[in-house]
């Protein structure tokens, strides 16, 4: 009797440590950890425990036009078990004995029935959005962005980056990397919808927690289809940081100088039928307004750290002369690397170019940033470095393209901030 009475309690303090709640990094809903099913260890030859086809999973991989997941072995509901089956670590539920004792610690979603990460529950969930119009190249930018991460950023931070499974490590490669980067092809219009795709950003000096984080790229012909409708909306009003594109040749002021310039034919793939502030209006109305009030400031101000990320700068280069937008040795136009910390300075000066650039070619879009956004900051990038031709990718040179994923892992509190004089605010 003295040894139940310990177990309990020993549940009790677990259950009373500090916790976070999960959002799904493929469905985007949020839930508590007390609230996840777990996935049988295997499969058994007893009623409720045989394998089979799950019919929640399945419908979530049909959304994404994937095969069905087969046949596996059951989800369990901690509900339907006593707290004697249940164990806790940190205070989160991370394991379940069945009723033959087998335990398992395989989470899953209990909307979707996905995997979720080991980290879940043990530390906040970050999900990093990127939004854009269809063209502004949001695939390219990803990509870019990805392989940067993976292969550039870790020699200057203690971190690596992984996909949260093989399956999802091979798909990006063989549809995202190896066409871009080892084949030199620009994407086709994203028509087909794309699941989110999952990485995992590691500290190796152990320093801070794992961040998972999910990205979505939606295609504009499939936003008013409402079974991606809500995955992207959950996205968005659970998003810890936003990576807002934007391509020059939206702003309608210079996109006539952008296109002569740069030989640019007004049917070609950069086109762009709307404007920035159509898209900001948008976020605003239908997902900003409704994110939980934790996130928000006074008068539906977003607090969510906000990179606007003008992309494409390699077509900027034409607008140096007579120096009215940028000048020839604009800093947009020369990569810098950031060492160890975000370099504040140095982000403080694009920001200041940038914010100039757009107040003079559409003062309504960034005076709506600044009255909803108020962390926001801005940002110049060119995923590829050079301007294709046609769809070709003649060469990959990324500029700065890290540099507002790496100011959102700043103001989250991942990483330092130093200005010039090595001084931290």
């Amino acid at each position: 009797m003295g040894l139940f009475k310990n177990k309990k309690k020993a549940i009790e303090r677990a259950k009373n440590e500090k916790t976070h709640e999960i959002v799904c990094l493929y469905c985007f809903r949020n839930f508590s950890h007390e609230r996840v099913m777990f996935r049988a260890l295997e499969a058994l030859d007893a009623d409720g425990y045989r394998a089979q086809c799950d019919t929640v999973l399945d419908d979530y991989r049909t959304r994404f036009h994937m095969e069905t997941a087969g046949e596996l072995p059951v989800v369990l509901d901690p509900d339907e078990f006593s707290e004697l089956h249940k164990r806790y670590h940190l205070g989160v539920l991370s394991s379940l004995t069945d009723d033959y004792d087998n335990i398992t610690t395989k989470r899953v979603c209990p909307h979707c029935h996905n995997d979720i990460p080991q980290s879940a529950g043990f530390s906040p969930s970050t999900i990093i959005s990127v939004v854009g119009v269809s063209n502004v190249g949001k695939s390219v930018y990803l990509t870019s962005l990805i392989h940067t991460l993976k292969t550039v950023t870790p020699r200057n931070f203690p971190i690596f980056c992984t996909p949260i499974n093989s399956e999802m490590g091979r798909k990006f490669k063989l549809e995202y990397e190896n066409p871009l980067i080892e084949n030199g092809i620009l994407f086709d219009k994203t028509e087909k919808q794309q699941e989110p795709f999952i990485f995992t950003l590691s500290f190796t000096d152990g320093s801070k927690p794992e961040i998972n984080i999910a990205f979505f790229d939606i295609s504009n012909e499939n936003m008013a289809n409402t079974g991606y409708m809500d995955i992207y909306i959950a996205h968005i009003r659970n998003s810890s940081g936003m990576l807002f594109l934007v391509d020059p040749l939206q702003f309608r002021t210079v996109e006539r100088e952008i296109r002569l310039n740069n030989s640019i034919s007004s049917d070609s793939i950069f086109e762009n039928t709307e404007e920035p502030i159509e898209l900001l209006n948008r976020l605003v109305e239908d997902y900003i307004d409704k994110k939980k009030s934790k996130k928000k400031r006074d008068n539906n101000i977003s607090d969510t750290p906000t990179a606007i990320v003008l992309t494409k700068t390699d077509l900027l280069k034409s607008l140096t002369r007579g120096e009215k937008y940028f000048r020839t040795d604009s800093h947009i136009f020369n990569n810098y690397t950031h060492c160890g910390f975000l370099n504040i300075s140095e982000a403080t000066n694009i920001d200041s170019e940038i914010d100039k650039f757009i107040s003079t070619t559409d003062p309504n879009f960034r005076n709506a940033l600044k009255r909803h956004f108020a962390n926001v900051s801005f940002f110049a990038v060119s995923a590829l470095g050079t301007q294709p031709e046609g769809r070709h990718v003649t060469s990959f040179m990324p500029l700065r393209v890290d540099e507002p994923f790496l100011w959102i892992l700043y103001r989250l509190g991942y990483i330092e901030g130093v200005d010039s004089d090595g001084v931290r605010p």
